[in-house]
């Protein structure tokens, strides 16, 4: 299927591995110009791999949207942007400080934000399309709780997609959501031993993770006008883990 992304200039926020990386890779199979942008060095390399350029810079950081829409701005303009940057401090809600809530939801829903704001007047320009990373928490609670803060952001991300999406129709910019379930990236399997794999495979109908190239492929589906009706959706990707 002709997605039609061949030339279009792609900024992908946490490239540097996981979804991101996928991302940055699946868009310049595709014939996409890729700017990948990570706080990691690391993400250097993903953009040597994928013919792309780089840009080492902490999204969190006062000016970081307009420094990176100045040097999109310099490669011709973004057409496409993916909002994939995102932490998670998990901790119960009684237990969770003010500084763990702050930084989780700047990182995941603020940076968001401030990075369609920055980009808006290209975006529209090119009839873009954003590409935001929710979650199926974004509908839900995590399936163990004690992570308040990063379902509040990805409840966030959804209305913030919704928003933005109303206000972009009439401008020539399309926005949209994709809602992961859990995906097979090195931070899952640093962080969950087999016994808890074992139990959120329990949760899933399919019985498997998802891989970050799926993640990838959906993306590049909602950024091509191959869904160019397609507004302000979220769309769940997470092997029936949640339906609606």
């Amino acid at each position: 299927m002709e997605l039609g992304l061949e030339g279009k200039l792609t900024v992908v926020t946490g490239a540097a591995r996981g979804i991101g990386a996928a991302v940055a890779r699946g868009f310049a199979t595709e014939g996409a110009k890729v700017l990948a942008v990570d706080l990691s060095e690391d993400v250097a390399d993903v953009a040597k791999e994928v013919g792309g350029e780089s840009l080492v810079i902490d999204l969190a950081s006062p000016g970081a949207a307009e420094k990176i829409a100045s040097v999109s701005g310099e490669l011709g303009g973004a057409d496409v942007l993916i909002n994939n940057a995102g932490i998670s401090r998990p901790a119960p809600l009684c237990d969770t400080t003010d500084e763990q809530w702050e930084a989780v939801v700047d990182v995941n829903l603020g940076v968001a934000f401030r990075m369609i704001r920055a980009l808006w007047s290209q975006l529209c320009s090119h009839d873009g399309a954003v590409v935001n990373l929710a979650s199926f928490a974004s509908k839900r609670s995590t399936l163990f709780g004690n992570n308040s803060s990063y379902v509040a952001a990805k409840h966030g991300i959804a209305g913030l997609t919704r928003a933005a999406a109303f206000e972009g129709a009439s401008q020539g910019l399309r926005v949209n959501a994709i809602a992961p379930g859990v995906v097979d990236t090195d931070m899952i399997k640093s962080v969950h031993d087999a016994d808890t794999r074992a139990k959120i495979m329990g949760f899933i109908p399919q019985s498997r993770f998802a891989d970050p190239s799926e993640i990838a492929d959906l993306a590049l589906f909602l950024a091509s006008r191959r869904s160019a009706h397609i507004c302000g959706e979220v769309v769940n990707i997470n092997g029936g883990l949640c339906m609606d």
